[in-house]
């Protein structure tokens, strides 16, 4: 059966960086326009968040998907699966392997910008995921030029290109002497406000303006604070993490692993627990152990240490979230 291409977003196969580590170049190809040619990479401007998280058992064992006919309830093989287009009328059309390539688009290793505009003609709704350009070869003078030039005229480059079978429509924008490229939305993705039902605008009155621009002007500054910009849920679960490995709860550690012998000592190779290695990648402080010196822990007694320290530990989050919130106040006061 030949392999099927499926849609997916640039980023879905790139693995989060380590800090101070070089981002890996997703697609290499080169910026066109007129007789202009630029080589360059792409890299992912950002990366996921710290909260996410695999579904596993109770016992830590990762979950595999499996696929079931809705109408039969009969459990499916991949070889089973085809694509299937639904129609507005709610009809599925089915579209076979062949067809499906007969449509896409045509490879290519071109960014094709077809015309430059004011930034402000590229309305925000329109803007998807951020990624950076960088120059390859000995693009790097072109690449300067080029980011300049759009940067003192105001303008953005629109354009179009092909990566993993599928087009992007893209904005090519100016950013501090670095060119950063944002896939696009297509018009027909863009709800308007009335397919929503928002209300009409409407004038208010003079009265109600003026009062909420006090408001505002109350709570204006000069600088956004970086602090409103933190992931703070992230950093609760990474503390959430820390305490319960700190404390031996609900952390799993892996049995049947076979140990290598070693060829010079004899002794068995040390199984690393994988949590510590994460740990450390996220703490320069922290400490990492083998396996083997951490016994596993009776679920049931896990449990009844759990239910007994809930009450302290609710009250340690509860108390550590007060001091973090504390000076954010005190800073929108001043």
């Amino acid at each position: 059966m030949p392999s099927r291409k499926r849609k997916r977003e640039p980023e879905a196969q790139v693995e989060e960086q380590s800090a101070g580590a070089r981002v890996r170049s997703l697609w290499s190809g080169t910026i066109t326009f007129g007789l202009v040619s630029i080589p360059v990479d792409l890299l992912t401007a950002v990366r996921p968040r710290q909260t996410a998280m695999k579904l596993v058992d109770t016992e830590g064992h990762a979950l595999g998907r499996q696929y079931h006919c809705s109408k039969e309830g009969k459990k499916l093989n991949y070889d089973d699966l085809v694509r299937g287009y639904e129609t507005d009328d709610g009809k599925m059309v089915v579209i076979t392997d062949k067809e499906f390539e007969s449509v896409a688009p045509e490879m290519s290793a071109d960014i094709e910008l077809r015309s430059f505009v004011p930034i402000e003609q590229v309305p925000a709704l329109y803007f998807q995921k951020p990624y950076f350009l960088a120059p390859a070869g000995k693009s790097a003078k072109a690449y300067v030029l080029l980011g300049e030039t759009m940067q003192r005229t105001g303008r953005v480059a629109i354009g179009s290109f092909v990566m993993r079978g599928h087009e992007y429509l893209v904005a090519i924008v100016p950013d501090n002497g670095v060119l950063r490229l944002d896939t696009l939305r297509y018009a027909d993705e863009i709800r308007s406000p009335e397919s929503i039902g928002l209300p009409k605008h409407s004038k208010p009155a003079a009265a109600k303006v003026t009062q909420f621009s006090k408001e505002i002007e109350a709570l204006t500054h000069k600088e956004i604070d970086v602090a409103e910009l933190q992931d703070q849920e992230a950093k609760e679960l990474q503390s959430l993490v820390e305490s319960k490995q700190k404390e031996h709860d609900d952390v799993i550690h892996p049995k049947g692993a076979e140990a290598a012998e070693d060829t010079e000592g004899g002794e068995g190779a040390k199984v690393i627990d994988l949590m510590e290695v994460l740990r450390k990648s996220l703490s320069k402080s922290a400490v990492v152990r083998t396996a083997e010196a951490s016994a596993p822990i009776d679920l049931a007694e896990r449990r009844a240490q759990r239910d007994a320290r809930s009450t302290a530990t609710k009250k340690k989050s509860s108390t550590a979230k007060a001091k973090r919130k504390a000076p954010r106040k005190r800073a929108r006061r001043s």
